[in-house]
């Protein structure tokens, strides 16, 4: 019996017959036959309808099937599927797959030469630029052209890059700041201003804009003796050293490590007169305000040696009151005088004489006016200030210019005289007198315009070496 017949024959017992061991018979399970007894090995005698031979499987029974039980025992059938359609024979299933399999091949063969083209056009490019690029960075077959370029205090490696391509030194200012980067050279670049030309490759250009540059503009500046530290400023802006602004920042702000400057109040620009040697010097032009200054300090600190400052000691001042002195002396002189100016200024501080101690000097009042006056007014002579020599004895509080160094040497060995008084006469000399009534009378012939050929007579004018 077959495995349909054993699955049917559980479910339904009443509707199975013994058909013997080797009986393969098929029937329906609502044909009345099967109530029949079939003898071993005969066929019972069924309807047609009821006989099937063995052939395709079909459904191997009702609970296979799915059918219902009913509430009487009999099995219900649903209805017939019908055939599925018979699988398309091996000759059209084939074609089509032939054909997308052409298609396919046709599309990764097209995308593969799309690939390779791009490649190309890629390699293509990359070569044209990095040729152009390393044309660039190695200055070859450029025209040749010479430009001055301004590096400002501060720029940015972007900033010195878009200016070399601004002057046309460059034509590819980002390769220009990777170069820079890649060779730690941009930490280098230092303010100024620099000739440069298109036969420099990047690291000769790069060489070039740093602070050791032998490419380097400089320009020679002669300070004159007696410039106050408003005036150096000026100049210095005026030869396109550095700005006013740049300077003045600079001596605020920065260190100045110099023993004379000790214990001073870093609050105000005027702060280094007195310290900023007169003298020529060559500055780079847009150079760094800080060098510029410390130049001038560091000179000034050769110039006033150990020996002037023993001197000092030994004559009961200060460096900084010896400074103070020459810095009067150097307005005050014609050129010839320093040592008996100084001698007047000594005379005035150490004795009880004519002045009782005020040196009631024009230059400290001049200091403190915006224009300097050919004549001081009483308005001016009134200033409350501790410059003002009029109204407070002894010396002002700081330097009134940067002395050269006759007028400290003067300070230092004046000569010794009984001088109390001078003034400059009709004849552009300096004229000295002892006494306030012998200078009135001097004073009242140069104001009424008479040509006086008379000189003050002194005492001795030898150095005071004491």
């Amino acid at each position: 019996m077959s495995e349909q017949e054993n699955i049917y024959s559980e479910s339904h017992p009443e509707h199975t017959r013994d058909l013997g061991e080797t009986g393969d018979a098929r029937f329906r399970p609502d044909s009345d036959a099967l109530h029949d007894v079939v003898p071993d090995g005969e066929p019972a005698a069924l309807p047609e309808d009821v006989w099937e031979e063995p052939s395709a499987p079909e459904m191997d029974s009702p609970s296979a099937a799915g059918a219902e039980e009913l509430p009487d025992g009999e099995a219900f059938w649903p209805e017939e599927v019908p055939a599925a359609e018979p699988a398309p024979t091996e000759r059209h299933a084939a074609a089509p797959r032939r054909r997308r399999k052409v298609r396919s091949m046709g599309v990764t063969v097209l995308v593969a030469i799309l690939y390779v083209v791009s490649v190309l056009a890629i390699a293509f490019i990359l070569a044209t630029l990095g040729w152009r690029w390393a044309g660039d960075v190695l200055a070859l077959d450029k025209p040749e052209h010479s430009a001055s370029v301004v590096i400002e205090a501060g720029e940015s490696i972007d900033d010195v890059a878009q200016s070399l391509y601004d002057e046309g030194l460059i034509e590819y200012p980002l390769i220009f700041q990777i170069f820079a980067a890649f060779t730690d050279k941009a930490s280098s670049i230092s303010s100024g201003t620099y000739e440069l030309n298109t036969s420099m490759d990047y690291r000769a250009l790069l060489r070039n804009i740093s602070a050791s540059s032998s490419t380097r503009e400089t320009v020679t500046v002669t300070i004159p003796e007696g410039y106050t530290v408003e005036e150096i400023f000026e100049l210095l802006e005026v030869q396109g050293v550095c700005t006013v602004e740049e300077l003045e920042e600079a001596a605020l702000t920065e260190e100045y490590d110099y023993s004379f400057l000790a214990g001073l109040s870093q609050d105000d620009p005027h702060w280094m007169e007195g310290y900023l040697f007169p003298d020529t010097y060559e500055f780079y032009v847009g150079g760094d305000p800080h060098v510029a200054l410390s130049r001038m300090l560091y000179n000034y600190s050769q110039k006033f040696d150990a020996e002037m400052r023993t001197r000092a000691e030994r004559l009961g001042y200060t460096q900084r009151e010896i400074m103070i002195v020459a810095s009067i002396i150097e307005e005050e002189t014609d050129g010839s005088d320093q040592r008996d100016i100084a001698s007047v200024i000594y005379n005035r501080l150490e004795t009880e004489g004519e002045t009782n101690g005020y040196l009631q000097m024009d230059s400290t009042i001049q200091f403190l006016l915006e224009e300097r006056k050919e004549e001081l007014t009483q308005d001016d002579l009134a200033i409350d200030s501790p410059y003002n020599t009029y109204l407070y004895p002894g010396l002002p509080a700081g330097p009134i210019s940067n002395p050269g160094m006759e007028s400290i040497e003067a300070a230092l060995y004046p000569n010794s005289t009984t001088y109390y008084y001078f003034i400059l006469g009709n004849d552009g000399q300096t004229h000295f007198f002892s006494t306030g009534e012998e200078f009135m009378e001097y004073r009242a012939l140069v104001e009424s315009g008479q040509d006086v050929a008379e000189e003050a007579e002194g005492t001795d004018e030898t150095p005071d070496e004491a």
